[in-house]
This record gives C-alpha cells, structure tokens and sequence, in this order.
C-alpha cells in the first residue's frame, strides 16, 4: 500500500521480512493510497492443485419465431482446488480467478477481493490438514437455429426437454411430419429419376449391340421392340417425375409459410 503522498514510479521493489531479504518484485505506478498484490517468493511449504469438472449444458427455454429456433442453454463451470500446507503455521492462500464477463460467480456468492481483472478467493491452510476451495460460474448463452436446417433427430432432442413447452413441441412435432412427407415425396422422384438413369445405360447397350446386327434379324426386331417400350417407360417416368416436383414444390412452400407463422 503506497502510504504517501506520492506517486511511486513503476519499477522493482525489495521485499523485507523482519529485516530479513524475502525476495525482490515489480510494481506498476501507484497512486497515493492504492493498493497492489505482488508475488516476491515461491513458499515451498504450499501446494495448490486446480481441478475442473466437466459439467454438461442445461436448456432453460425453447422458442419459435419465423422459422427460426431460439434455444436458451446454461452452461456450468466447476472448479476445485485442493491446497496443502506442509508447514507448522497456518497460513493464509489467495487463490486468483481471471474476470470473465460472461461468466457470473455463484459459488460463493463473494470473493474475498475482487480487481477489474481477476477475483480472489481466500483459503485457510492448517498445518497438516487438506483444505479445498470450489468455485463455481454459470453462464447463459442464446443461439438461433433455422429450422429449415435441421434434422428429425436433433428436433426430437429438443422435443423431448422437460423446459419445453406442449405447444412448442406441437410444433416442433408438426414441423417433423411436414419434413417427412417432403422427404417421401423427394425419395419418390429420385428413384424414378435413378431408373431413367438405367434405362438410359441399358439403351446405350443395346445401341451398340443393334449396330452390329442384320437389321432384318430376329434379335434386331426384338430391341427395336425393348427399346420402344423403354421410351414409353420413360415418357411415364417423365411425368410422374413431373407431379412429384409440382407436389415437393407446394410441399416446400408450404412448409416454409407455416415456419415463417411460427411465434
């Protein structure tokens, strides 16, 4: 603590303790009446072990709001440091903890000291016996998800969240259904459109044979005839190809009008 008048100029300090050398440190400028915490020596007689728990997030709340999915998690941090005084006197620890502004202190409710950088937490070590200090941070996070973008199953997680509420997992239950009958209705196209394809790769085929045939053979009239009724099982495909994309349209569209209702 700078007792004068003065402002101390930054620079190194020696540290006596009872008229014996401690150590030497570094301070920054310090106004008349301020205060700072410097570290001049390593106590060999102490040992801080830090531990972190993992602790998994926590919904709190789901909302729908034009076709996006505001999800509200809380996230935990835990934390535990065993001290151990080997010593024969007790001695005072300062454990610090950098200030993190999206995180809030909860447990305990109050460090010891607290700066504009760090808090500070004050734990008494016995000779002898093991003390432990455990801190705990929460931290609320809200994220956006567009519903348009997201899959069955991770829907489902959310549906199934005691927090939720029956008519946002209504929803969220409808939003699936509609998804699958799109999803129906897409498969449906594509495996006509994929049997086009085969078509396709087999009349190459038969071109190729029919290029080396007598034209008024037997094997040549019977492809004429495959390949006559292969293009009129395509013209089908075609247009079923058709009423499927006309259906997968008015199924999207009204999929996204019923997201972007949501509120």
């Amino acid at each position: 603590k700078n007792t004068t008048p003065l402002y101390l100029m930054q620079g190194p300090v020696t540290v006596f303790d009872g008229g014996t050398y401690a150590g030497d440190a570094r301070i920054e400028d310090m106004p008349p009446a301020s205060e700072r915490l410097i570290s001049y020596a390593m106590d060999l007689e102490v040992e801080v072990a830090p531990e972190s728990k993992p602790s998994p997030d926590e919904i709190l709340n789901v909302r729908l709001l034009k076709g996006t999915m505001f999800v509200e998690r809380k996230y935990v941090r835990l934390l535990k440091y065993a001290v151990k005084n080997s010593g024969d006197e007790s001695k005072k620890v300062l454990v610090e903890y950098p200030v993190e502004p999206e995180w809030k202190l909860v447990n305990p409710k109050e460090p010891a000291e607290k700066t504009r950088s760090e808090y500070r937490f004050t734990v008494e070590a016995k000779p002898g016996e093991p003390a432990s200090l455990a801190l705990e941070f929460q931290r609320t996070e809200t994220q956006g998800i567009g519903l348009s973008d997201i899959n069955d199953n991770t829907i489902r997680i959310y549906q199934s969240a005691k927090v939720v509420r029956d008519e946002v997992k209504q929803a969220l239950a409808e939003i699936v259904r509609r998804k699958q009958e799109l999803a129906g209705v897409a498969q449906e196209r594509t495996e006509r459109e994929q049997e086009i394809a085969q078509i396709s790769e087999e009349q190459t085929r038969i071109r190729e044979n029919m290029s080396r045939l007598d034209r008024t053979g037997e094997l040549y009239s019977r492809y004429v005839k495959k390949f006559s009724q292969q293009e009129d099982r395509i013209e089908a495909l075609r247009d079923e190809i058709a009423g499927f994309q006309k259906k997968e349209n008015e199924l999207k569209k009204a999929l996204d009008d019923y997201l972007m209702g949501l509120n």
